[in-house]
């Protein structure tokens, strides 16, 4: 079946036709990938080429919900050349938490299973401290060793309305790739801070694209990304 997905979204990929301009992706790659300008540590994170990465899902949820996971997945996927998949063992590497409500997360009822992605409790407390004042109604956690990803966890909330659910469906597993950061309100991506997208935008698909090109690599500074970035930039979009 994802594999099946993974065509539709290939085909629908290439029946987009391009409206950004080069410098538009440039400027929203360097910000979900390395956040603000004056962040410490500015290296770029995502998952080893070479990597199976195994997805379970956890919790209840409307069958609906985890067909658009399983369409996520299988996009995101085509769009990194990843080998990504679903699986029913312990030891996944991504879990996939669909949670009755967010308000949950954030009153500590899952801290058992948030405390595997953290280091301390005053770690998880700072982190569910950062949900609150963000106003989240969904979020995740990635972790690397070094700067190759590793794990992480996303919370779904299965009470919200099927627009913001699937909304959080495709934001949150695009960030766990390799670009945590959100971006200003208004940018035409389900990753920004005011993002009325349900689904990944042109923009997000050239951003993953970007960042799983085989010329980017794990641990370069902001600026060599940036260097990368525009000479990948013709082979993954046609020229303004």
């Amino acid at each position: 079946m994802l594999a099946a997905l993974s065509a539709q979204a290939q085909a629908q990929d290439q029946a987009d036709s391009p409206s950004l301009t080069g410098t538009q992706v440039l400027d929203a790659f360097d910000t979900a990938a390395f956040g603000p300008a004056d962040r410490p540590d500015p290296h770029l994170y995502r998952w080893p080429s070479d990597t199976q990465v195994t997805v379970r899902m956890t919790g209840d949820a409307p069958a609906r919900f985890r067909q658009w996971a399983e369409a996520q997945i299988a996009r995101l996927s085509a769009l990194t050349g990843l080998r990504i998949g679903t699986t029913q063992g312990i030891g996944a590497d991504v879990i996939i938490a669909f949670v009755p409500q967010f308000d949950a997360v954030l009153d500590g009822r899952y801290n058992d299973l948030l405390d595997r992605f953290v280091a301390s409790d005053s770690r998880r407390d700072s982190l569910l401290a950062g949900y609150r004042a963000a106003g989240a109604v969904c979020a995740g956690q990635v972790n690397a060793r070094g700067t190759d990803l590793a794990e992480a966890i996303v919370f779904i909330p299965t009470d919200r309305m099927a627009p913001v659910a699937h909304a959080c469906i495709a934001a949150q597993l695009s960030r766990i790739m390799g670009l945590p950061f959100a971006l200003p309100g208004g940018q035409p991506s389900a990753l920004a801070s005011d993002s009325p997208h349900a689904h990944l935008t042109e923009l997000d698909r050239a951003m993953l694209r970007m960042l799983y090109h085989p010329r980017m690599r794990a641990g370069i500074t902001r600026s060599d990304a940036r260097i990368v970035a525009r000479s990948i930039l013709p082979e993954i979009r046609p020229a303004d």
